[in-house]
């Protein structure tokens, strides 16, 4: 059962669990509660936005969404809702009647992770993260590193939902690392957020069109089909070359976890949205990511291998195991060599 399409602030009653989540409000929100709805099984978040985003919203375009979806046929509505935090109701002021803000349904248990005494969300941010700075974080945070294969598996569910939703009609627009939470058990998924700032293609969007400065497209104009792919290739480049906020393209360390055709792909998009993309390439991409990550053991696909098995712990851009065999060489070499002087020296 939905809600309505909209909904009075005051028949929101808070969860009964709600104080077991960590949810920090970003973007447009100025807070997420956990809440219940009656009559509408589940539980469901209150998205609250601040003021500036309540001074640029369009009330009439937010409520198109929450029509959309609605009137989804039933299988397309519950893959949205498996895939997509989109908006299920807009949330009405009980003093003014004016919207502040909406419902959405949170994402799954398995893309929360527990810190202490509270469930946080796992964003995808997580996949930039090299092994040292995971070892750097893990007493804190316990958090973990996953190596190219979970990266790969998991965006390419990413990649599926973006076509998804362009295949429905709609544009992601801000898309980013921060805007998406996921999981690898028992299966790399991804659940997308801030789906209010979607756009319909060619129409008008709920939010204005707006990016973080690391995601920013390189010229003017409205969100497109080709700039969620321009921000796809740079997640991609960022969380293989594990660095959040990069924007140069290391083709050698690609080149150990894919194929060149590819990292082709990928470098189409780099310079800009361009005018086309060819979305059956980039499918067939993300459809053989799928099977890097099988229960025994990960893969990769190069060039020179199809399906090459990639150690537990490795790294795309290195694990400084070489580093760390160049090093002892050296050594040896060294104390060899002032055994040599010694020997020399002492006339032996």
């Amino acid at each position: 059962m939905n809600p309505p399409d909209v909904v009075d602030e005051a028949d929101l009653k808070p969860a009964a669990d709600a104080a077991a989540y960590q949810l920090r409000p970003g973007g447009q929100a100025r807070s997420l509660t956990p809440c219940e709805v009656a009559g509408v099984p589940g539980r469901l978040l209150f998205k609250r936005y601040d003021e500036e985003t309540l001074a640029g919203l369009d009330g009439d375009a937010l409520l198109a969404m929450v029509r959309w979806r609605r009137e989804l046929p039933r299988q397309d509505r519950a893959a949205l809702d498996r895939r997509c935090a989109w908006p299920v109701a807009a949330v009405r002021s009980s003093g003014n009647g004016r919207i502040v803000g909406i419902l959405i349904r949170p994402a799954p248990e398995q893309m929360f992770v527990g810190l202490r005494d509270r469930m946080v969300p796992r964003h995808l941010d997580e996949l930039t993260r090299s092994p040292d700075r995971v070892e750097a974080l893990r007493e804190q945070y316990g958090t973990r590193y996953y190596e190219p294969p979970y990266k790969l598996a998991v965006l390419g569910r990413l990649l599926s939902t973006v076509q998804w939703l362009h295949e429905r009609g709609y544009v992601v627009g801000d898309l980013q690392l921060r805007n998406a939470v996921f999981t690898i058990d028992p299966a790399p998924a991804v659940y997308l957020l801030d789906c209010d700032s979607c756009v319909p293609a060619g129409g008008r969007g709920a939010l204005p069109e707006a990016d973080p400065e690391q995601w920013k497209l390189p010229r003017e104009g409205a969100f497109t089909p080709e700039s969620d792919y321009y921000k796809l290739a740079w997640a991609l480049v960022r969380c293989l070359q594990e660095s959040a906020e990069t924007w140069t393209l290391d083709e050698a360390a690609l080149a150990r976890v894919l194929p060149s055709r590819h990292i082709t792909l990928i470098r189409q998009c780099l310079d800009g949205p361009p005018e086309s993309v060819d979305t059956a390439r980039w499918r067939a991409a993300g459809e053989s990511w799928r099977w890097l990550v099988t229960p025994g053991r990960i893969y990769v696909e190069t060039d020179a291998n199809l399906r090459e098995a990639w150690r537990r712990g490795r790294s795309a851009v290195g694990d400084g195991s070489a580093a760390r065999r160049g090093g002892v060489v050296v050594l040896i070499v060294v104390l060899a060599a002032i055994a040599v002087v010694a020997l020399v020296t002492l006339g032996v």
